[in-house]
């Protein structure tokens, strides 16, 4: 997976990572894509490569 650095949603602190996080896994949950499981995301070296794992809490 990679990413279009042309976004204009720029994160610069803590809180603000969290809303878009819980963006991006509130439209996967309403669109129909389980964003749980691990993810793996390339910058095709222009940073970091990560991998990401997303697991359902119990309530």
């Amino acid at each position: 997976m990679t990413t279009d650095d042309s976004s204009e949603d720029d994160i610069s602190s803590t809180e603000e990572f969290e809303v878009a996080l819980g963006r991006v896994l509130c439209d996967a949950l309403e669109n129909g894509v389980n964003p749980r499981g691990t993810w793996e995301y390339r910058t095709e070296g222009t940073g970091s490569d990560m991998e990401v794992l997303v697991v359902e809490l119990a309530d």
